[in-house]
């Protein structure tokens, strides 16, 4: 036992005319203490080794990014553990703003977005639109993220965003403007969809049609009665409804899309199509956006050159593939 190797080894040392305390020194407690240290030791050198490895794979991400995907496609995945044709997973959630008419969250990886609908009555002026639409602004912030702390890129992207999401969403397979009608040839809804991303890690024309699509489903407009106050402009005359009021000139409802749009985004990389991009991959060239709307594709490039022959032999099906993800 300890207790009689320790004895044993006081009385060792009080035979061989030594210090007590030295050899009591070389029982199973100082043993423990060697191997402790040498665990902590070994231990401590493979941390070092861990952190020299994941600084070399940083460095070689930041100043030779072609060749650190390239290794990593060549295995068939992603640096983040996607395989090529891997969508991140989308979390949706609707009614997250109380004083919209209409909002959700949207997360696709680390990129988040927000939109929210507000419903405006408007009336019918001369060179105006004379129906209800829907009018989309798209915001990235340089808070979101650091590609956007360039002023110019950032306007050109929210942009093309804002254009593009109009384009779809009053496309008449998608919206029948019809249901925003107040009354024929006077007044009638404007649907105001603001998007404003709030962390950005990739792909925004995928994040900000999802968020969108979502908002304008979650969306009610309000029942309106006559506002009776004198002064008032003819669109203005008009109130939200109370609770219980009649005569209604316009009933509350939900606003219904005749189809949903379904994105669907690839980005060019080192010979390789691969699908919902996050930053990083978006930085090598081409980007294709593709959405499906009421069973025809419509195409987007956002950036580098034109690879038309991949749309049919390879774009296409993946793209299909995709649909039934995003219609779950």
């Amino acid at each position: 036992s300890s207790h009689l190797y320790s004895s044993f080894g006081q009385r060792f040392a009080r035979e061989d005319n030594c210090d007590a305390d030295l050899a009591v020194t070389c029982g199973p407690p100082a043993i423990a203490a060697v191997a402790a240290s040498e665990v902590t030791a070994g231990a401590a050198a493979a941390a070092a080794a861990a952190l020299a490895t994941a600084m070399d794979a940083v460095l070689h991400q930041r100043f030779n990014p072609r060749e650190y995907y390239r290794q990593f496609l060549e295995e068939g995945v992603r640096p983040d553990g996607r395989a090529v044709h891997d969508r991140r997973n989308a979390q949706l959630e609707r009614s997250v703003i109380g004083a919209a008419h209409g909002s959700a969250s949207v997360r696709l990886g680390q990129s988040a977005a927000i939109a929210a609908v507000r419903a405006e009555v408007s009336e019918v002026a001369p060179d105006l639109p004379t129906t209800g639409r829907i009018e989309v602004a798209v915001e990235l912030p340089p808070l979101c993220s650091a590609s956007f702390r360039d002023k110019q890129r950032s306007l050109s992207w929210s942009s093309f965003l804002s254009n593009t999401l109009g384009d779809v969403l009053n496309n008449a397979r998608v919206f029948d403007p019809k249901q925003l009608q107040i009354r024929e040839g006077e007044l009638f809804w404007v649907l105001h969809v603001h998007i404003v991303c709030l962390n950005y890690d990739g792909n925004a024309f995928d994040l900000s049609m999802l968020g969108a699509v979502a908002a304008l489903e979650d969306t009610k407009l309000p029942a309106l009665v006559p506002d009776s106050a004198p002064g008032l402009e003819q669109a203005a005359r008009l109130m939200e409804a109370p609770v219980g009021a009649s005569a209604l000139v316009a009933e509350a409802r939900h606003v219904r899309l005749l189809s949903r749009p379904l994105p669907t985004t690839f980005a060019h990389l080192e010979g390789h199509w691969v699908l919902d991009p996050c930053d990083a991959e978006e930085q090598f060239g081409t980007a294709v956006s593709l959405c499906l709307v009421a069973g025809r594709w419509l195409v987007y490039y956002q950036g580098g050159a034109a690879h038309t022959e991949s749309f049919v032999g390879e774009l296409m099906p993946l793209a299909r593939n995709q649909v039934q993800v995003l219609s779950a």
